[in-house]
């Protein structure tokens, strides 16, 4: 029987985010997308997101997703038996708090396509931004989530901001993963998670924006073959 592998998306995104893995995976997990855009408090989402989930199982998230997939990881330690997390955060940021509180005033607003267009260069590696056979799916997945559930998740964040008290209660194995030319979350983020975590390990995409699920899909794919089957 195949192993469980759950793979959260970030902010606004769907299975596409997962595209690459969940293709290329399936000869050796149970690969699940889901997404967590409901409650709004960080409790709930963990509490939906372990009623969708097997007894055991690996787990990834990836921004919001990683985020989201701390929580579940210390949580329920007995249940999750390897963890992934890309392009995430973990502690107090005053200016990130901030992005957070424009983007919902924005999407109040009925601002949140134009928000996303203007966003765009931040979560991408610029040399990605001409690629239309890149950009054009990226947008559509971002453009085509709701307007309700991108206000659910960015108000769970602002609700339940850091992380940093659940990382000691994080005890599965974990590797934190940065992107080189992450804009979003830098460089000391992700080390200072993986610093926190007794038993993770860390490592770095290269040539990736802050959407290395997708903007390096075989390299992600890689590490999770070899991080979840090893």
């Amino acid at each position: 029987m195949q192993e469980p592998l759950i793979l959260i998306p970030g902010l606004g995104s769907t299975h596409i985010t997962w595209q690459h893995q969940i293709q290329h995976l399936g000869d050796l997990f149970d690969v699940q997308s889901i997404v967590c855009d409901q409650p709004l408090r960080r409790a709930e989402l963990v509490e939906v997101l372990l009623s969708q989930a097997p007894e055991r199982f690996c787990l990834a998230g990836h921004s919001f997703g990683g985020w989201l997939a701390q929580a579940v990881a210390a949580a329920a330690p007995e249940r999750v038996t390897k963890l992934m997390l890309l392009n995430t955060y973990s502690q107090n940021n005053a200016e990130h708090r901030i992005l957070l509180d424009q983007f919902l005033e924005n999407i109040r607003n009925g601002l949140l396509i134009d928000t996303l267009d203007a966003n765009l260069k931040t979560i991408i590696h610029p040399d990605r931004m001409q690629d239309q056979e890149f950009v054009e799916p990226l947008l559509k997945m971002l453009k085509g989530f709701s307007s309700a559930g991108y206000e659910s998740q960015v108000q769970a964040m602002i609700n339940d901001y850091a992380t940093e008290d659940l990382l000691p209660d994080i005890t599965c194995p974990t590797l934190v993963v940065h992107a080189r030319e992450d804009l979003t979350f830098p460089i000391k983020e992700l080390q200072f998670i993986a610093d926190h975590i007794l038993s993770a390990k860390f490592t770095i995409i290269e040539d990736s924006g802050h959407m290395s699920p997708m903007e390096r899909p075989q390299a992600i794919t890689a590490l999770m073959r070899l991080w979840f089957a090893g």
